[in-house]
């Protein structure tokens, strides 16, 4: 993507390395090689279940298997049972079986997702798929990052490199990304680059969430589950027929809350952390005639959490980490005297179009979201008065895409559309240090008061055309060809002022950011604090992808994919001072991936397995820590690292070696490494270090074994074991001596009984996470300033959590 004043031309294509494909391999086989052990098998998520609508005679019968079997007839000489079920999906904007998508596929099924207990958070879907992470904190912001690509930059109007949709609707406001997953037909996520049909922002891959539909049958279900920290979880959804077979309906619900907050406010004496999300999704669907289909979609979440949830560690040997404060080594403590509260009010609508034209298909999916939040914190995670925050925001989004489709039957098969995204995003954020009178903190700060506010409006406009045709040549080699044209302009409209330290004073603590009194904003000792900025950039970019195939025979084949994906640029509008605000180029990634997809023992075992490597250019990344030669003064970078490369491999397997046990692994194996890298400002070279949330290894094994029942009732024991590698949070610093900022490797192991009623309607399930109650980070920040602050500040995640559910399908 290039910006509209590039001396180069616009729509110039990157040349193809030629030496891409032996780099690709060499380096591939040289992580498989170099990482040593696998350390257990991966599971590539739940088992596949059919995108297929039930038949009404059996709906919600066999909902609580965790694993997926098929009752279907085998190919003659492999023998009567079940086999594993064909899954159903729209990777490539139509229907087709997830093993025909010559691409890394994990497919989650959404009667796996409820029978397992999964969607509490968004970013749980990932810990079933190897080489992906997507850490959070009290199902807030999910971290997307895929093969080592995601946003170390968290601001609202940045964009993450893992594009997520709902529903086929680009969800760009990464903090709404977050909303629950329930009653869902089942998750796709794409590896690597999806720049021709999934849109710009997918350098990473794509994640697309697709809701169970309304039928012109009566089901649902309900579901109530009780855990640790007396959480309570309410889930159910009741569709059917309105009008016969005109008009049919559905309502869905999610409700959790948690009563008792996870960690201990040692300051305050309260119990911190508790938690009140509920959603609620509305949907319509209406046959118009027999070729022309509507489906309309409303949304609504009202998220909560009050009190905090992230504490700091200290590097001193004694445990000081500034200011006489010695903060608790327990990771279910936190210590803060500034309020916490999180409120977040989500509204969105999609309506989705289906038309028939003889054997060609119209799509028309028009999306719009509404985001607020309002957040107060402590900002230095202390009893002591050193910083408190708070930001209210605001993201509205429209957008609309028209696809035409070709009949799938024809030799030469194609998909081409137009897509239009708008968004407007309104941020407000002060951070203030109280008076000692005002504060009620923990004595001896040595901050100054201080105030400093920082107001944006952010606009976004993006248009694109694209297509992509698959061409059969033989009955065996055929090849996908993709591209599309994407402009983009970014209007930012930015004013920050800080006041000098001691020259403010604040009519009131319950509502400091209304109640600022006087301020010096003009004092030189903040002239670099104080500035506006109004850019406004457009961007024209080609994505493109080729993607040659050949079947071994029906059930083996082989794929090489090249792909070129660009993720867009940007503002950096967290900057602190003058120096840190700048432009961010838009990032380009060329990936080639090599992979196999085979069906074996008669459609008992699959197995999927690839290769891939990519070449990075103007990588953005986020980096914090001090100005060179000014050790006191901290900054906020967003910037780009010149060049860069990720290598890896991944392998997945599901198998039914009996008609009782079902078993899933998956591995991921990574490399990651920055080329060229230069900390602007003189802020020194850092080649050779790791991207971050990029761990060696991911592993994970799962098993479930069916017992069946006089009567035809059945128990399901299912257990899971995840296990991720060493990795860091922060692509600077990467030293020894500031430890907190990355998490050793770790393995969680979870475990559950279901038992299913004759029926099939009636369904309890005891379980536990975390079983070991395995202490880790699910995020850090950097505190840290020489010769003040002695510490970084930890996000650690939560311990282990039992709990019983009772479920009906109806």
């Amino acid at each position: 993507m290039r910006s509209s004043n590039s001396s180069a031309q616009a729509g110039q294509a990157a040349v193809f390395p030629q030496t891409l494909l032996v780099r690709a391999l060499r380096a591939a086989f040289a992580v498989a090689l170099g990482s040593g052990a696998m350390a257990g098998m991966a599971h590539a998520g739940p088992a596949d279940a059919p995108a297929a609508e039930a038949a009404p005679a059996d709906a919600g019968a066999g909902t609580a298997d965790s694993g997926a079997f098929e009752a279907a007839p085998e190919p003659a000489g492999a023998g009567a049972g079940v086999v594993l079920q064909t899954v159903t999906v729209t990777a490539q904007k139509r229907e087709g079986r997830a093993q025909d998508v010559p691409s890394a596929i994990s497919v989650l099924g959404g009667a796996e997702l409820l029978a397992e207990g999964v969607g509490r958070s968004a970013s749980e879907i990932l810990n079933y798929v190897p080489n992906a992470s997507a850490g959070t904190q009290q199902h807030s912001r999910p971290r997307w990052w895929i093969r080592g690509v995601g946003a170390g930059q968290q601001q609202l109007d940045f964009p993450n490199p893992v594009g997520f949709y709902r529903d086929d609707v680009y969800i760009s406001n990464s903090s709404a990304t977050g909303f629950p997953l329930f009653d869902l037909e089942r998750v796709e996520v794409l590896r690597g680059p999806q720049g021709t049909l999934w849109g710009k922002n997918t350098t990473g891959g794509a994640i697309n969430v697709v809701s169970r539909k309304p039928t012109d049958y009566t089901d649902g279900y309900f579901k109530a589950d009780y855990s640790s920290n007396e959480t309570v979880l309410l889930q159910g959804a009741l569709g059917g027929s309105i009008a016969g077979d005109v008009l049919a309906g559905r309502l869905s619900f999610h409700s959790e809350e948690q009563r008792e907050g996870n960690f201990n406010n040692l300051f305050k004496g309260s119990k911190d952390g508790e938690l009140n999300d509920n959603a609620v999704r509305g949907q319509l669907r209406a046959k118009i005639n027999r070729d022309f289909t509507a489906n309309l979609s409303l949304h609504y979440r009202d998220y909560q959490v009050d009190g905090a949830t992230t504490t700091t560690g200290s590097y001193a040997a004694n445990g000081l980490y500034r200011n006489g404060y010695f903060p608790s080594a327990n990771p279910k403590d936190v210590s803060t005297n500034a309020p916490s509260v999180q409120n977040i009010e989500q509204r969105g609508a999609n309506l989705t179009l289906d038309h028939g034209f003889g054997d060609y298909a119209l799509t028309s999916v028009t999306g719009y979201e509404d985001f607020e939040s309002d957040n107060l914190g402590d900002s230095d995670n202390t009893p002591l008065e050193i910083s408190r925050g708070r930001t209210q925001a605001r993201s509205r989004q429209f957008s609309q895409e028209l696809r035409l489709a070709s009949p799938k039957a024809d030799r030469v098969d194609w998909v081409g559309g137009l897509h239009y995204f708008r968004e407007t995003i309104d941020s407000d954020a002060a951070v203030a240090r109280l008076p000692e009178a005002q504060a009620a903190g923990l004595a001896g700060s040595t901050q100054p008061v201080g105030y400093n506010n920082t107001v944006y409006k952010h606009k976004t406009r993006s248009f694109a055309v694209f297509g992509s045709a698959t061409v059969d040549f033989t009955d065996r080699l055929l090849a996908t060809f993709g591209v599309r044209w994407t402009t983009e302009t970014k209007d930012l409209d930015l004013r920050r002022v800080q006041a000098a330290s001691g020259s403010v004073a604040f009519g009131s603590a319950d509502d400091w950011w209304n109640s600022v009194i006087g301020g010096n904003y003009a004092a030189p000792a903040v002239a670099r604090n104080n500035f506006s900025s109004n850019p406004s950039t457009t961007w024209r970019a080609w994505t493109y992808d080729f993607t040659p195939q050949y079947k071994i025979d029906d059930n083996k084949r082989v794929y090489l994919k090249y792909a070129h994906g660009i993720k867009s640029g940007g503002y950096n509008t967290s900057a602190t001072d003058v120096r840190a605000l700048n432009t961010v180029e838009p990032e380009e990634l060329d990936s080639l991936e090599l992979g196999l997809k085979s069906e074996w023992l008669g459609r008992r075992l699959n197995l999927n397995a690839n290769l891939f490597y990519y070449d990075y250019r103007n990588v953005q990344v986020n980096i914090t820590g001090i100005f060179n030669g000014d050790p006191t003064q901290t900054v906020n970078y967003l910037q780009n690292v010149e060049r860069a490369h990720v290598a890896g491999a991944e392998l997945e397997l599901e198998a039914r070696p009996t008609d009782a046990l079902h078993l899933q692994a998956s591995v991921g194996l990574l490399r990651t490494q920055f080329d060229r890298f230069q900390i602007q400002n003189n802020g020194g070279t850092r080649n050779g270090n790791e991207f971050v949330r990029s761990p060696h290894v991911t592993a994970l094994l799962a098993a479930d074994y069916r017992i069946p029942l006089a009567g035809g009732g059945k128990i399901v024991i299912g257990a899971d074991a995840h296990y991720t590698g060493k990795q860091f949070y922060y692509v600077d610093p990467q030293t020894p001596s500031r430890y907190l900022l990355n998490q050793p490797g770790y393995t969680l192991t979870n475990a559950r009984i279901i038992y299913t009623a004759p029926g099939g309607h009636h369904v309890f399930t005891v379980y536990a996470d975390n079983i070991a109650d395995k202490v880790y980070k699910n995020h850090t920040l950097t505190a840290f300033v020489p010769g003040t602050t002695n510490g970084d500040v930890i996000y650690w995640a939560p311990g282990r959590r039992a709990g019983a559910s009772y479920t009906y399908h109806f």
